[in-house]
């Protein structure tokens, strides 16, 4: 009797572990972390660890940074392409990330009457916080601007390194970029060519800029609820590795 239990135990083992989805909240947002600190290496400079990141990794990590930030799914997807682009061009991607994760409730979007202006060929003017360089970007991507408007100067955007990043695969660019700075008046004006997209690149961020955006990422998951954990879903039960 004591046998059969024992085989009975085990095979309820088996069936469980057969049937234990391998998908958890944050499953992928952990791998993501652990990946990353077993690629990381110590610098000087107060750093502290530089972790080398996929450039897929690096796109959908904006993107959920971005979601935690308050950007809706299709605006915060295409910040994580931008964020790639960032990477591809220098190591201060995550820096640029933290701080648009950080300012985008200070963002003003553009009304409908400054881009009516801008349409117009009008002199732009600045009204309230610094514009969103998101949303801005995301306008005159689905509104292209008149040839007659162009060159068109764009008063107080923020963070404009994204506003150029956005635009690089567009008919349109930042004629003088700004790079990081916090906000800068900005000239759009036409592209020669399209840029086509880099490739071969990774990631470079450190581990505290990491451990920020992944607490924006973090607020994207849904909390597990005790039923939930009951049910299977979760990982307070079971372990994670």
């Amino acid at each position: 009797m004591a046998a059969r239990r024992h085989i009975a135990r085990q095979a309820g083992v088996l069936r469980r572990a057969q049937f234990r989805s391998p998908l958890r909240p944050l499953a992928a947002h952990r791998a993501v972390q652990r990946r990353a600190a077993d690629r990381g290496c110590l610098h000087d400079g107060g750093r502290g660890r530089v972790i080398d990141l996929s450039l897929n990794e690096v796109e959908t990590l904006s993107a959920k940074a971005a979601r935690g930030a308050g950007f809706s799914w299709g605006l915060a997807e295409d910040v994580g392409r931008a964020a790639r682009r960032i990477a591809v061009e220098g190591d201060k991607w995550g820096q640029a990330m933290l701080s648009l994760a950080e300012h985008a409730q200070s963002f003003e979007p553009p009304s409908p009457a400054r881009a009516a202006r801008w349409r117009s060929g009008q002199t732009d003017v600045a009204i309230g916080g610094p514009l969103c360089p998101i949303r801005t970007a995301a306008l005159l991507l689905d509104e292209p601007l008149p040839a007659s408007a162009m060159p068109l100067t764009i008063l107080d955007v923020g963070l404009p390194v994204w506003l150029d990043a956005m635009l690089r695969r567009s008919a349109m660019r930042v004629a003088r970029p700004a790079g990081l700075a916090t906000r800068a008046d900005v000239v759009i004006d036409n592209r020669a060519e399209t840029e086509q997209p880099a490739t071969g690149r990774r990631g470079a961020i450190d581990d505290r800029t990491l451990a920020a955006l992944n607490s924006f990422a973090a607020r994207t998951y849904v909390p597990e609820s005790e039923r939930s954990r009951l049910r299977g879903a979760g990982g307070g039960r079971v372990d994670d590795e």
